[in-house]
């Protein structure tokens, strides 16, 4: 055979975008566009892959604690992550309990939400001992496995008392929140209404409410330190499912006027609702592309 180039170089040299630039800060540019924010627990995981995990014989399972316990807990201001699905935790659950279901996206937000520096307490999803196991595996993975004990999901109920009686989170329609923005209820205005989109910034670009503020959920519990607590306040995300977490988040905060866009944004736009672009307004739905939850 000859010494000639391969005709599979010569095709990328041509159509391969990736070989089409000679400036190094134009290819890195192109590389790092459209990219979701990195989880915080990445720089946890370049430490961890260096010098190793601190479980090195597997994971084992903390103690279930009694549901009196979690008063305590909460009181104290301890670290509660319930991993409940969000309908669930919305419907009921205890005020300064985070809610991070467990799912597809478990690892992702507890990897962004949870400190590596401090021991954590964990609400099972259900009765069953998988749950509970799976959690903890899925938390080791990036490295969280200072979970100091659990609760069965049956303690939200039990464990209620005077100083943590159970609560809800409201969940609002696309269509109720666009009346509520065109007709403020009596004493209030528009202004003093906070809509929170919690989706990423290629998401936020691709299309997002009027008057919205963009904090991705990742920056939100440092973004809204100084936002008066009585201010009402309305998440939202692309379908309702990080802004679920975000509600809790506000919540654990001290915010005591947190509602939930049910279905986001896209259930926002089927409804007809205008939807802006960066620069430009639109009455479309975002771009398609970007699904997430």
């Amino acid at each position: 055979r000859g010494a000639g180039p391969s005709p599979t170089l010569g095709y990328e040299t041509i159509a391969n975008w990736a070989l089409g630039s000679d400036d190094e800060d134009a290819f890195v540019a192109a590389v790092l566009a459209d990219q979701p924010e990195p989880p915080r627990y990445f720089a946890e995981m370049k430490r961890i892959n260096k010098v190793g995990p601190r479980t090195l014989h597997g994971v084992s399972r903390p103690m279930k604690l009694p549901a009196s316990h979690l008063r305590e807990l909460i009181a104290a201001g301890a670290p509660i992550i319930d991993t409940r699905n969000a309908s669930n935790y919305a419907l009921a659950h205890l005020p300064g309990t985070i809610n991070i279901p467990l799912g597809k996206t478990f690892t992702t937000w507890a990897g962004w939400l949870v400190s590596y520096d401090q021991p954590f307490y964990l609400i099972a999803a259900d009765a069953t001992a998988h749950a509970i196991d799976e959690a903890l595996r899925d938390l080791a993975m990036i490295g969280l496995d200072r979970v100091a004990g659990y609760f069965g999901a049956d303690a939200v109920a039990t464990s209620s008392g005077a100083a943590t009686r159970v609560t809800s989170i409201p969940q609002i329609t696309a269509d109720e929140l666009a009346s509520m923005r065109a007709s403020p209820t009596r004493g209030t205005t528009a202004a003093d209404l906070v809509l929170i989109d919690v989706r990423g910034r290629s998401e936020w670009d691709a299309g997002h409410l009027a008057g919205a503020r963009h904090i991705p959920l990742g920056y939100l519990a440092e973004r809204v330190r100084d936002m008066p607590h009585g201010t009402p306040i309305v998440v939202q995300c692309q379908g309702g499912a990080r802004s679920a977490i975000a509600a809790s988040l506000l919540e654990a905060q001290g915010f005591t006027s947190v509602t939930n866009l049910a279905g986001g944004i896209a259930a926002w736009a089927a409804a007809g609702h205008p939807v802006e672009r960066e620069n430009s307004a639109a009455h479309s739905s975002p771009d398609s592309s970007h699904r997430a939850a």
